[in-house]
């Protein structure tokens, strides 16, 4: 029998002192969860009163900061002498310095101390005088968010006085926000004068965006101000996409004149791009303007596809006239390719119409793919007419390019109708091709079949079968065997045989084994 052993006096002592600091330490936790649940429920006394408990009885516990903050808040919240929570603050500082909840208590320090200085009590105004130099920048911004959630006069003025004392391009900057915030002339008149004359290029066009988030005339004239300036083009681009967000008429023919008129490229499509995202009438009327006057030929388009993304009625008018009308051919085509991405009955007829009547040919294909794109019956029925009847072999061939595109024109029936009646060959060979290119549909196979067998256009046979391959379906397998066997002529059975060596599948080569076996033909 092993003798006992017994742990030291000593090591007991210690295993149950951390024991119990580790319960403690849990019932402190508890506690705390409890007692923030009643701050989540703003149920301020419960609050405070579970605050100061814990405060009290865990004078060892790693959440006593936490608790101690809250504890200060709660008091706030109550609507305590004001006085006395500035002091709590200022107690849970010194006694904490590092704590993650100093930067809040700094920032309500500054609220409290504006609203006593307010309230005939000056000596608190110092908190807010004394962001100097010196101080910890993240005190600093704590003081200065606290003064734009004041939004007072007298809260603006400290804030541009912070403003003009501040070296830091990063503080400055949130100044910006900050004043961005202030919806007042005088506010967005400083803002200005930042985004001329600030030395920083970041900060400028920080006070930029800034500008652009208040509404108003005022905010226009100052964007239209840098604009107009000598400042970096840079700047001058994000003054301008600026104005383009304002929504607003007075901007929309600023910027026109701008795209039309700037002898700087790059701002003039930058100033048309951005009226692309002004959605009124008068800004599709600028952009009209900026089509048919701007000089150079990349503003133009520019301008060609911001009334694309528009898709109003004076956009298709403007889209229309340029595909029908504009000197120059690619601008043409864009213009008809444009209408394709707005869409709608009015974009179809414009389509349509420059389709059936354009001189240019390139640009009849270009509004052909467009009414492929688009979809419905109604183009469906337009692309069959001009496949059927274009006297231009090329735009009849992009007729049923485009009906293979559209949605639902993958029609066995319509594409045989085609293959009958159109009055080119090229055109009939490739609506065999979309016949083929739709596997998935028995009745295209069958067509393609009855095509293979039956028509008496050599050229027109082979483009079927050929077809037939394409699908890559077993369906077709018997219909190829057949002509591979009985074909009219050796070039047909030879195509046959290929066409089944390009579907591939085991009943193609099972096929093609039993081809192999068979007797040959006699000499033709």
């Amino acid at each position: 029998m092993q003798p006992l052993t017994f742990l030291p006096l000593a090591v007991i002592a210690c295993v149950l002192l951390i024991h119990s600091q580790s319960r403690a330490q849990e019932t402190a936790a508890k506690a705390y969860e409890k007692a923030y649940n009643d701050i989540l429920d703003e149920k301020w006394s419960d609050a405070q009163k579970a605050f100061a408990g814990l405060i009290k009885k865990y004078q060892k516990s790693s959440l006593l900061d936490a608790a101690s903050y809250w504890y200060c808040y709660t008091r706030d919240k109550i609507g305590e002498d004001k006085e006395q929570v500035f002091g709590c603050y200022r107690d849970f500082i010194k006694s904490y310095p590092k704590s993650k909840w100093v930067n809040d208590a700094n920032s309500n320090m500054v609220r409290i101390a504006y609203q006593l200085d307010r309230e005939g009590k000056p000596e608190y105004g110092e908190i807010v005088k004394g962001l100097n130099d010196t101080a910890d920048e993240d005190v600093k911004l704590a003081a200065l968010y606290a003064l734009g959630n004041m939004g007072s006069e007298k809260a603006y003025a400290s804030i541009v006085s912070l403003y003009d004392q501040m070296p830091s391009d990063n503080f400055r900057s949130k100044i910006v926000y900050i004043l961005g915030n202030f919806d007042s002339p005088a506010s967005r008149k400083k803002l200005g004068e930042i985004a001329l004359k600030d030395p920083s290029t970041k900060v400028q066009k920080d006070a930029i965006y800034a500008i652009g988030n208040s509404d108003g005339p005022e905010s226009v004239d100052a964007l239209k101000q840098v604009v107009r300036s000598k400042a970096k083009a840079e700047l001058r681009t994000a003054a301008l996409y600026t104005l383009g967000n304002t929504e607003g008429d007075s901007a929309a023919t600023f910027l026109g004149e701008i795209a039309r008129t700037d002898a700087d490229v790059t701002l003039a499509k930058a100033a048309a791009n951005a009226i692309g995202n002004i959605s009124t009438d008068v800004a599709s009327r600028e952009l009209r303007r900026v089509l048919k006057e701007a000089v150079d030929l990349e503003v133009r388009k520019a301008a060609m596809y911001a009334l694309g993304n528009q898709g109003n009625a004076v956009s298709v008018s403007a889209l229309k006239d340029a595909a029908m009308n504009d000197p120059d051919d690619e601008l043409s085509k864009a213009a008809a390719y444009a209408l394709g991405n707005v869409g709608g009955e009015g974009a179809i007829g414009a389509l349509e119409e420059i389709a059936g009547q354009s001189k240019d040919p390139k640009v009849q294909e270009a509004a052909l793919y467009s009414l492929g794109n688009v979809g419905g019956d109604g183009p469906k029925k337009f692309l069959a007419q001009i496949a059927l009847t274009s006297t231009n072999e090329k735009v009849a061939k992009t007729a049923v390019f485009a009906l293979g595109n559209l949605s639902g024109g993958h029609d066995a029936g319509l594409m045989l109708d085609i293959v009958r009646k159109a009055k080119e060959p090229e055109v009939r060979k490739q609506a065999l091709y979309q016949i083929g290119n739709n596997s998935d549909d028995p009745a295209a196979i069958k067509v393609l079949g009855t095509c293979a067998k039956e028509e008496t256009d050599p050229e027109l046979q082979l483009a079927a079968v050929n077809a037939l391959g394409n699908t890559g379906s077993d369906e077709a397998v018997p219909i190829l065997t057949d002509i591979a066997r009985n074909g009219g002529n050796k070039r047909v059975r030879s195509t046959a045989v290929n066409a089944l060596g390009q579907i591939g599948t085991d009943k193609a080569r099972a096929a093609l084994l039993e081809i192999l076996e068979m007797k040959p033909k006699g000499k033709e």
